[in-house]
């Protein structure tokens, strides 16, 4: 399985360059063989996609709708997704035994009250550029393992624990408008035209920290009667520990420079170049080149390829499916025709990036995932005649769309995720927990929408 999965990995980085027809086909038959052999660790989610990627493939060849090419193209898809969530996943791999990552973690979730919110909040956000949905798994137990060390029986820890996780799970899911290693952009990029990612960015980043302070003073207002008993000390700034992770950020991000100007592409080509350079490079960083440091560097790599790589097939299949079901579903819905029906030409601007994020939260509430939604919008869009409105504000809005999805649909993985490893039910999680402060993030999202149309 490892070698089907280093071997996904290697032929989507060679098809950036080497466009041909034979490299394609070489992924999809890897892809598919993945599929078969990860079929015994499948869970309910990865049987249900692949029964829809038959039906819908099924339908589109029966009903004349699907054609070659599309079908093809929802491959293409699938098979960079698969990749591309592996080479992610490397980051993860190497961040997971950063000594520094454990002490800036650490660091955050024993903030005072005042500030702890946004210290979780921001922080989370950022350690999602390297981590991705792998801050999830070692901050929220850390967190629990926190306030309990802390104030041992304490009546108020599951309110302690209901803030501290909120906030983390809202860094997390709104990090995707502005994070340049969010999945869902890059995603997006790669169907719509003429999208600059640089101001996507930019904006991502301003709405970004101002449903910061909207959540924050939620929580505020929420919890404004709960005192606790006695204050919380902080810890000292572990300086060092945060230059180091800032410098291994700064490093993945000059590698991406470096790979977008050598090859001319995207920042999606740099990045995934990026990450298997940043895997090895971090790992011999952190263990040095020492003899005990080597063998140890040697069994990191080993539970990397034998272990951890392999555990990572179900996820890369069910990225791979939503792509292709994404994409396939798009082409068979009549976009054109849709558009002109809902007279999209005729309505202002900032209505539709306002509903679009309602639409694709409302969409994930029937358990289909976030990222097969931003895709199937993005490849909805694309197949217009006309966009309906400035193609980087159309991204930013599906974007919204993924984040706003994860704290309000009890279906999405980070929400699973956080049920596993932190045992808090997804439906409390989401709707018990955040419905409120998700409602207040359209309200905000309204507003901003509005100002960007009108600049």
């Amino acid at each position: 399985m490892a070698f089907l999965l280093i071997a996904i990995m290697g032929v989507e980085l060679v098809s950036r360059q080497v466009a041909t027809p034979a490299v394609h086909y070489l992924a999809w038959s890897i892809m598919g063989v993945v599929a078969l052999m990860a079929a015994r660790q499948y869970g309910a989610r990865e049987v249900y996609l692949l029964v829809v990627c038959a039906a819908l493939t099924g339908y589109g060849l029966w009903s004349g709708r699907a054609t070659t090419a599309g079908i093809l193209g929802g491959l293409e898809q699938g098979a960079f997704l698969m990749a591309f969530i592996l080479l992610l996943g490397l980051l993860h791999e190497a961040a997971a035994t950063s000594p520094s990552v454990r002490e800036v973690g650490a660091y955050l979730t024993r903030q005072p009250q005042g500030r702890r919110y946004y210290a979780l909040n921001a922080g989370t956000s950022i350690l999602t550029v390297l981590f991705n949905i792998g801050v999830v798994s070692f901050l929220v137990p850390l967190i629990q393992k926190g306030i309990e060390r802390a104030t041992p029986n304490d009546p108020l820890n599951p309110i302690r624990e209901r803030r501290q996780v909120s906030a983390l799970l809202r860094g997390f899911a709104w990090a995707v408008i502005w994070s340049p290693t969010a999945v869902a952009p890059l995603a997006l990029m790669e169907m719509l035209p003429n999208v600059d990612r640089s101001l996507w960015i930019a904006y991502g980043g301003v709405l970004f920290v101002m449903i910061m302070v909207v959540g924050a003073l939620e929580d505020k207002l929420r919890f404004r009667k709960v005192r606790a008993a006695r204050k919380i000390v902080p810890p000292p700034l572990p300086v060092g520990a945060l230059l180091r992770f800032l410098a291994a950020c700064g490093w993945l991000m000059a590698m991406i420079t470096v790979g977008v100007l050598l090859t001319g592409d995207t920042v999606v080509s740099g990045l995934i170049m990026a990450c298997p350079a940043m895997l090895v490079g971090w790992i011999v960083v952190q263990n040095g080149v020492s003899p005990e440091g080597r063998a140890t560097t040697r069994k990191r790599f080993g539970e990397i390829l034998l272990d951890d790589l392999p555990s990572s097939a179900p996820l890369g299949v069910t990225l791979a499916a939503s792509g292709f079901v994404g994409r396939v579903g798009a082409e068979i819905l009549p976009s054109a025709e849709l558009a002109a029906m809902l007279g999209m030409n005729n309505v202002p601007d900032f209505i539709i990036l306002s509903a679009l994020p309602i639409v694709l939260t409302l969409l994930s509430l029937l358990a289909f995932s976030p990222i097969m939604l931003a895709i199937f919008f993005g490849s909805f869009f694309s197949g217009l005649p006309e966009l309906p409105t400035d193609p980087t504000l159309l991204a930013l809005a599906i974007s919204c769309g993924w984040s706003l999805s994860m704290t309000a649909s009890p279906f999405a993985t980070v929400v699973l995720l956080t049920q596993q490893v932190g045992d808090i039910p997804a439906r409390r999680l989401t709707w018990g927990w955040n419905l409120g402060f998700s409602a207040l993030t359209v309200a905000t999202m309204v507003p901003f929408f509005w100002v960007l149309t009108q600049l």
